[in-house]
């Protein structure tokens, strides 16, 4: 590996895990009175509902835009018992959440499973949540782009409708690809959403300031014991340092070897999903956004 091929990696692993510690920890503070562990098992049930037509090009050409959004008869329901597996929660405890989740309305369940329903997906919380993560890659491209951590790709054309849902199938298939790859150096899902937490308190501080446990705690919708229990197990691996009552992920701590191997897992698994969009010719929209500025940051 040459210098500037290694420079330009490490660029590359920067600029993920800032878009990480960003995007992961705000979409679950906004999840309203949802707990992260419900937001995750909403994004497995959502994944595992449509998994069986991930390779039907007819059906991603068909439900690409914000407004097609797939019927529920299209989607297969999940067992709670897989996607505590999957997640790596106790059933019991995955059980009672989804049995809450549907006495809310949020997911809909029957004999053969349960499914997060079209009219989740198309309620005003759920647009709003696609557009607004449709818009922080639409910046991440631009930013991997001045980096020259991607190359160009034609851009689309103005009548070219956002495939913002066919995205969103895509990233939560690949999130949850990268909490499981992430789980070994962490410990369980809670753990590394919490660790993203830190690392987005640590970056917006910036001046040696922890994050305490408390602050995760109400962000996440977690309780606080869990919180805490959590982090001192994720300051026992390595991956962050407990400074009085909170704690801290300083840029030291990231160059030690236990930081470098999250941080390059981190990085490839992400720059796989562009890879995918990719190969699915769905970038287009993102590389007219990013002529668009010139190539300069956004305002």
């Amino acid at each position: 590996m040459t210098a500037s091929t290694a420079t330009l990696d490490r660029t590359c692993e920067g600029l993920c895990l800032a878009f990480s510690a960003q995007l992961i920890p705000n979409g679950f503070r906004k999840q309203g009175h949802r707990s992260a562990l419900d937001t995750l098992l909403m994004l497995a049930i959502a994944q595992a509902n449509l998994a069986p037509l991930a390779r039907d090009p007819e059906f991603q050409k068909t439900y690409a835009g914000l407004e097609a959004s797939p019927p529920d008869d299209m989607r297969r329901p999940a067992r709670v018992r897989a996607i505590a597996t999957s997640l790596g929660v106790p059933q019991e405890t995955a059980r009672r959440r989804v049995v809450a989740l549907a006495e809310a309305g949020i997911l809909a369940m029957s004999d053969d499973g349960v499914i997060l329903p079209q009219a989740f997906t198309c309620s005003p919380h759920a647009v709003e949540m696609a557009m607004e993560t449709w818009n922080t890659f639409t910046q991440f491209y631009a930013n991997l782009r001045r980096a020259e951590c991607l190359s160009a790709v034609p851009a689309a054309t103005p009548d070219q409708p956002p495939p913002v849902r066919q995205m969103m199938r895509l990233w939560v298939d690949h999130f949850l690809r990268l909490i499981e790859a992430l789980m070994p150096m962490v410990g369980d899902p809670f753990s590394v959403v919490m660790l993203f937490a830190i690392l987005d308190g640590s970056l917006a501080a910036g001046d040696g300031k922890s994050v305490s446990a408390s602050a995760i705690a109400r962000s996440l919708g977690l309780p606080f014991e869990s919180v805490r229990r959590n982090a001192l197990r994720i300051a026992d691996n390595g991956l962050c340092q407990k400074v009085g009552r909170g704690y801290l992920i300083p840029p030291e701590l990231m160059e030690e070897p236990r930081w470098r191997a999250f941080s390059e897992r981190h990085a490839q698994i992400l720059m796989r999903f562009f890879a995918v969009m990719r190969e699915q010719h769905l970038l287009g929209c993102w590389e007219a956004q990013y002529l668009a500025q010139g190539g300069r940051p956004a305002a």
